[in-house]
């Protein structure tokens, strides 16, 4: 039923951009793709466009993962979880083929400087396309500094981010877009195995890698220190004991990075989740989501496979769509599936891709610059409300009078993590206890980097600011310190949700022992 749709004949002109104005060096030794954010094998548009050079040019292709400890949030937290998608990512590439180096960054050898290297005897320099955080520096960079063509590739969600060519305001307005292109970006997905049908070798050499690892220094992180860090635990600890990134902010040792763990995760919310999607997402007590953010912000699973295997669930075809409602921004009896399913598509396209399109769009994405100014005009005129104030660090560490609100805040510190509805109370609380909006964003902004899995993100950056009103409209009546902004309480909360064993299980008497017992 699904053959043909999702397929890569238009992948080329709406995933690519080349970044600079320079050629390809047809005396290069090889096509390098420097994988950033999408930490994957599979439905990755860079490796496969790296595939459709290297079959141009007849050049083997490098794979290089790097990780980065030198960015601002740098910890132990982040740097195992994507250490274990690169044992993941080893047996993959292996498996099909292509030349692979996992590389976690070092003092002695900056990424920036082993990237320059390496192009410099490379054909193209490949890397992916992403808005925001770290992933976005790099890009930029490359294309100022780097002598050689820089091809900038999304694999990030359905709709293409250079398409729409704005950025949408609301969420119902860019649902209609999506309606209207939904067909035409199905066949820009890349595909699930780029390296099915090809029977060219597409490995360096043992001389290509020697000359890589003896006159450039790179060389393959120790396997055993991969392990050692992916094993987790006290293990991993020791391991990354001696590296200069935050100890603070530990692993999570109930979860766990790479595409093989995102898989069972996504099997199960399938088989018993997504039918209540609908119903029950906003149940704090036994939540039915996917749980998958870590996993698609860090690249490991793609948002293409997770809506692959609803569709096959739903028995979804093009025709399945109501034809008469599309590009009317209706929520649910478009897409022709469950009620469940709907929403939960709505949640992984509609508002998950908004937040790409925006950040794609607007290079100030995270400031408090891009709320609407109906949302600025009317908090401003609050702005000497009395307010109970909390300090950045009361906040963090979740001392304040509402134990609901310290209950989400100690979720996001033992598990990377925080209920969505949950998320956007914590968000409003924020505001409620800062001295203004602009301190508020930086708090939402400084906590949810630093300890969130999903953080850093061009979805985070829109629960954060949505809190301030973008993608939303004023709301009524008007309330001390909000204004027009949309308000929501605790004891709203209490009242609509089943909070017991939520709030049991991040009690205060656990705070301790959260994050590191987890």
């Amino acid at each position: 039923m699904m053959h043909g749709l999702f397929t890569s004949s238009n992948l080329e002109n709406s995933r690519v951009r080349t970044m600079n104005d320079f050629g390809v060096n047809s005396n290069g030794k090889f096509i390098l793709y420097w994988m950033t954010s999408c930490r994957r094998f599979h439905y990755n548009a860079a490796l496969q466009h790296a595939i459709s050079l290297s079959k141009a040019l007849s050049k083997p292709i490098l794979v290089v993962e790097a990780i980065s400890i030198t960015h601002k949030f740098a910890n132990d937290r982040f740097l195992s979880f994507m250490v274990q998608g690169m044992m993941n990512n080893a047996r993959d590439y292996q498996d099909n083929n292509i030349t692979y180096i996992p590389w976690v960054e070092i003092k002695e050898k900056p990424g920036n400087k082993m990237l320059a290297s390496l192009s410099e005897h490379s054909s193209c320099v490949i890397l992916d396309d992403y808005p925001t955080y770290t992933p976005n520096k790099i890009m930029k960079a490359a294309a100022r500094r780097l002598n050689v063509r820089v091809d900038a590739v999304d694999s990030n969600g359905i709709i293409p981010m250079k398409w729409p060519e704005k950025e949408f305001t609301t969420a119902y307005s860019f649902r209609k877009y999506v309606q209207k292109n939904l067909l035409d970006a199905l066949q820009t997905i890349p595909s699930k195995n780029p390296m099915t049908d090809i029977n060219d070798n597409l490995l360096l050499s043992s001389d290509e890698l020697e000359f890589i690892k003896e006159e450039i220094g790179l060389e393959s992180t120790p396997l055993e220190w991969l392990w050692r860090v992916a094993e987790g635990g006290d293990v991993g600890d020791d391991a990354m004991a001696d590296f200069s990134i935050d100890h603070t902010v530990p692993a999570v040792r109930t979860t766990k990075g790479g595409v093989d763990e995102a898989r069972i995760r996504m099997q199960k919310f399938l088989n018993y989740k997504l039918n209540k999607y609908g119903s029950e997402r906003n149940n704090p007590d036994n939540p039915a989501v996917s749980g998958l953010s870590p996993w698609l912000h860090f690249g490991h699973m793609s948002s293409f496979e997770i809506i692959e295997k609803v569709f096959l669930k739903e028995n979804w075809s093009p025709d399945s769509l109501n034809h008469e409602d599309t590009g009317k921004g209706t929520r649910s009896r478009w897409w022709g599936t469950s009620e469940s399913a709907s929403s939960f598509l709505d949640q992984i396209i509609t508002w998950r891709e908004l937040g790409f399109n925006f950040a794609y769009n607007r290079p100030d994405h995270a400031t408090i610059e891009t709320i609407p100014n109906w949302a600025k005009i009317s908090m401003n005129e609050y702005i000497n409300d009395d307010r109970l104030l909390y300090t950045l660090d009361e906040l963090e560490q979740a001392e304040t009078h509402d134990e609901i609100w310290n209950a989400a805040q100690r979720e996001l510190v033992r598990t990377g993590q925080m209920h969505n509805y949950m998320r956007m109370l914590w968000g409003k609380k924020i505001l409620e206890w800062s001295p203004d909006p602009e301190t508020a964003a930086e708090r939402m902004i400084y906590i949810n980097d630093k300890w969130a899995l999903d953080g850093r993100d061009p979805n985070s950056y829109t629960g954060i600011f949505w809190v301030l009103g973008r993608h939303d409209r004023a709301w009524g009546p008007e309330r001390p310190i909000f204004g027009k902004v949309r308000y929501m309480s605790s004891e709203s909360a209490m009242r609509k949700l089943k909070l017991k064993n939520y709030l049991e299980r991040y009690a205060k008497e656990e705070t301790m022992t959260l994050a590191k017992f987890g």
